[in-house]
């Protein structure tokens, strides 16, 4: 059973990473179903970006890491509008949009080639490193967002308290 299992671990390296990447995606929109629509625009500071813009910036650039990835190509996914005239409704939808591309197109990685090397402007990076990055990107926005939801809903309670 040892040699078996060890093969079979071996063979499924890349299914384990598209499991993490699906489990991502569902946590990460059931999070943006649970946003207020008017938090699309606030910011924490100047200095920092809107949550529209960041959920809009994730999708582009999760499309892109793909492009990368497959087909070492740059291809992202733009909105036509601008994002700050983009209700949740419609981040939510593209959100999803890109979701069903990127599971589609990310479903047949096989093992082998996630060493396989992707090149990005002057950096050689391997299809698995590439998969790590694609994780990463989509949590650490998430992150984002908490901070942004946390300072937002702390915000509108001192108001109510003054």
């Amino acid at each position: 059973m040892g040699f078996w299992f060890i093969i079979m671990t071996l063979n499924q390296k890349s299914q384990f990473y598209l499991e993490i990447i699906k489990r991502s995606h569902e946590a990460f929109r059931e999070y943006l179903t649970h946003l207020p629509e008017d938090i699309l625009a606030w910011k924490v500071h100047d200095t920092m970006y809107t949550s529209g813009w960041i959920i809009e910036h994730l999708i582009h650039d999760q499309i892109w890491i793909v492009n990368v990835i497959l087909n070492n190509d740059e291809e992202g996914y733009h909105f036509e509008e601008k994002p700050e005239g983009l209700t949740l409704d419609d981040l939510i939808e593209g959100y999803d949009e890109m979701v069903s591309k990127v599971e589609q197109e990310l479903a047949n990685i096989v093992d082998k080639q996630l060493s396989e090397m992707r090149t990005y402007k002057e950096y050689s990076i391997s299809v698995e490193d590439w998969l790590f990055e694609y994780i990463h990107h989509l949590n650490q926005h998430g992150g984002e967002l908490g901070f942004i939801l946390t300072a937002w809903k702390r915000k509108n309670r001192s108001l109510v308290e003054e």
